[in-house]
């Protein structure tokens, strides 16, 4: 994947552990971070009772691997108006955010496609981008096993 720039804009796992596996293969992934508080995942300081050292958040690292990291704060115009600028050069955008938080920061497909129609626009969420649970925050897994009555047995 040499060649090939990817935007991201998520946090926690799904999605950028996809983002991570892209830069694996050698794409050029540039996460869009706040540029004070970062991921919401550097911020655990424990996971599943274990306490994450806070020199080295393991977590946080395994998904974002590979990648750099630009801190724009995209719930201003002008932040927006940066990611506007990088999605022009860029050949792929992914996502975690919710529909209603894309639409509100502006950074639905629809947006991304106005500055890049040629862009190839990916989501990840925990119960698809339609029906009445779209703006239900969740992950894949967590989601479909539950979901699923797996979780109950």
């Amino acid at each position: 994947m040499k060649g090939v720039k990817v935007l991201e804009v998520a946090q926690f796992t799904f999605v950028p552990a996809a983002g991570a596996i892209l830069a694996d293969w050698g794409a050029d992934v540039i996460k869009i971070e706040h540029p004070l508080r970062g991921d919401t995942q550097r911020g655990f300081v424990n996971m599943g009772g274990m306490k994450i050292d806070p020199q080295r958040n393991t977590m946080m690292e395994h998904a974002n691997r590979g990648k750099r990291s630009v801190g724009i704060d995209i719930s201003n115009p002008e932040g927006v108006e940066l990611l506007y600028e990088i999605a022009k050069t860029a050949d792929v955008f992914i996502t975690n955010y919710l529909p209603f938080q894309r639409q509100k920061l502006k950074i639905d497909v629809e947006h991304i496609r106005a500055v890049n129609p040629d862009i190839i626009y990916a989501r990840g969420s925990a119960y698809g981008d339609k029906g009445p649970e779209r703006d239900t925050g969740g992950f894949d897994g967590t989601a479909f096993w539950s979901r699923s009555g797996v979780g109950h047995s």
